[in-house]
């Protein structure tokens, strides 16, 4: 069976990105990048974008991919990926399916066991990124800013998480996290549509024909 583990962490990327209001921070460099992040994500109601994935595993040879993605508060998403394997991520904010055409296989779980307790609070839109992270800004000079997130207390298959945020837009075009074990799943924006009119049948889904469900 194709092991699901670097698409429930794609799963908490983009909640992370998608729901950044909530962060704040003490520090005066951080906070100035925050305080933008908070006024243009505010008002922000649904995104869609290309994304290219790349897994990179100790040992292993890099694991690339790229794909489409909507996402619609609350807790709505859609991940369409389109090379090497066309799998499908849905969620409708209270059931993820995950399927996987080369095994004619569906997963389907309620959202909040697909991801850390974290990233399900993150689904819901009532996370609070400050009291889960220790938040630094990279004082390596780079095109965007570069958040570091550290969890307080450990989670399951995250050690550190960070945000790459255009200097110009403040939007989330990059996000990379760090498993305990160092593997990295790094994840690009491009072509970011933001409150595009997306309707919510895209977040509806009926399994194929002749699918296996696991229902774990």
């Amino acid at each position: 069976m194709k092991n699901i583990f670097h698409k429930k962490l794609i799963i908490l990327l983009a909640v992370m990105a998608f729901f950044l209001p909530a962060l704040s921070f003490a520090e005066d460099d951080a906070a100035t990048v925050v305080s933008k992040l908070q006024s243009k994500y505010e008002s922000i109601t649904s995104i869609k974008a290309d994304f290219t994935q790349e897994v990179s595993s100790k040992g292993m040879p890099a694991m690339k991919s790229e794909g489409k993605v909507w996402l619609k508060k609350p807790g709505k998403m859609r991940w369409e990926y389109k090379k090497p394997a066309k799998d499908l991520i849905v969620s409708d904010g209270r059931t993820i399916w995950l399927y996987q055409p080369d095994l004619n296989q569906v997963i389907e779980r309620p959202a909040s066991m697909s991801a850390s307790a974290m990233a399900t609070d993150f689904l819901s839109g009532i996370g609070n990124v400050e009291k889960e992270f220790e938040v630094k800004l990279s004082p390596v000079e780079s095109v965007n800013h570069v958040l570091i997130l550290t969890p307080k207390q450990e989670q399951p298959g995250l050690k550190k998480l960070i945000l790459e945020v255009g200097k110009e837009k403040f939007i989330v075009e990059k996000t990379v996290i760090t498993d305990h074990f160092g593997n990295q799943t790094a994840v690009t924006f491009k072509d970011i549509k933001l409150n595009a009119s997306i309707k919510d049948s895209l977040f509806k889904y009926t399994p194929p024909r002749g699918a296996a469900i696991v229902r774990p």
